[in-house]
C-alpha cells in the first residue's frame, strides 16, 4: 500500500459568487433556442460545434453532438432539483464515459462525478484497460471547512481547530489490479486563500494485491513525484484564472462565457 499527501495553496472563491455564476451560467444555456438541431443563444448568436441530434432540447433524454467523437446526453434538467449530464468519448481505441451532477442551481448543494474508461478493443488484454472512478461533495460542508483556520501550506499539521464533517468522500478509483482513494479538505491561510489537503491511498486487489504491493513500493518514488508534480500544475492553472473570474460581477461574467463559446473555432463551408 501507498499513502501521499500533499497540500497546495489557491486562491479562494465566495460562496456568494460561486451560487450566482451557477445561476448565471444555467440561464445562459436555458435561454439557448434549437432551429433544425443548431443550437442558438438568445441574442441569435450561433452555439459553435454542438448540434442536437436526438430528443428535445434541454428535456431528459436529449442527445447533443460535439463533434465525431463526443456526445453528451441530458439525464435530469430542473433548475429546483438538479442537473445530470452524460458523455460519452471515443476515439476508436478507447472510449470514456462521464456524467457530472450539480444538486439545486439555485443554493447549490451538492456535486458529484463518475465516470469510466476502457479499451475499445475485444483483445484479451483490454480489461486490464478498464478503469472506474466516483467523486462526490457536500459543498455546505466545503465551504463551513474552508472557513476554518489552517496552520500553514504545507506543514503537514493539522488544523488549529476542529474540522467540521469532512466535505467530501473519499473518491474512489477502482481498476482490475488495485483500489486508489483520494480525499481533499479544505483550510484557510491568513490572507483568505485556501489550502487544500489532498491525499491518496492506493493498493492492490485480492490475489494480486501482493504483486501490486511490490510494484507499488518500487514506483513510490515516481507516483509521489507525479502526484505532487500533477497537484501543483493544477493548482497554477487555477490561480493564473480564479483571481479573474471572481473579480467579475454576474453582467461580466456572461458576456465572457459567451465570448468564450463564440471563440471556439470551426471550419464551415456554409454561412
Amino acid at each position: 500500500m501507498v499513502r501521499l499527501q500533499y497540500t497546495v495553496t489557491v486562491e479562494s472563491v465566495p460562496r456568494r459568487w460561486f451560487e450566482q455564476a451557477v445561476v448565471t451560467l444555467y440561464d445562459l444555456v436555458a435561454e439557448t433556442r434549437t432551429d433544425d438541431g443548431r443550437l442558438f443563444f438568445a441574442d441569435g448568436r450561433e452555439v459553435p460545434d454542438i448540434r442536437l441530434v436526438r430528443g428535445d432540447h434541454l428535456r431528459v433524454g436529449a442527445v447533443y453532438e460535439m463533434d465525431d467523437d463526443a456526445h453528451v446526453r441530458v439525464e435530469e434538467w430542473d433548475r429546483r432539483s438538479a442537473v445530470r449530464v452524460a458523455q460519452h468519448v471515443s476515439d476508436g481505441a478507447m472510449t470514456a464515459e462521464i456524467e457530472g451532477m450539480l444538486k439545486d442551481v439555485e443554493r447549490p448543494r451538492e456535486a458529484g462525478l463518475r465516470g469510466s474508461l476502457s479499451s475499445s478493443g475485444t483483445n484479451r488484454w483490454a480489461s486490464l484497460t478498464r478503469a472506474t472512478g466516483t467523486a462526490h461533495i457536500r459543498l455546505d460542508d466545503w465551504w463551513d471547512a474552508a472557513a476554518n483556520d489552517w496552520p500553514g501550506p504545507g506543514s503537514g499539521k493539522e488544523p488549529a481547530v476542529r474540522q467540521p464533517a469532512p466535505p467530501s468522500r473519499p473518491a474512489p478509483l477502482d481498476h482490475r489490479l488495485g483500489r486508489a482513494t483520494v480525499r481533499a479538505t479544505p483550510g484557510q491561510l491568513p490572507d483568505g486563500r485556501w489550502a487544500i489537503r489532498v491525499s491518496l491511498t492506493a493498493r492492490g486487489r485480492s490475489l494480486l494485491c501482493p504483486l501490486t504491493a511490490v510494484a507499488l513500493r518500487v514506483a513510490a518514488r515516481t507516483l509521489r513525484r507525479h502526484f505532487t508534480r500533477t497537484l501543483d500544475t493544477v493548482a497554477a492553472r487555477w490561480n493564473d484564472v480564479v483571481p479573474d473570474l471572481v473579480s467579475q460581477d454576474m453582467p461580466h461574467l456572461r458576456e465572457r462565457i459567451l465570448t468564450t463559446a463564440l471563440d471556439t473555432p470551426r471550419d464551415r463551408s456554409g454561412p
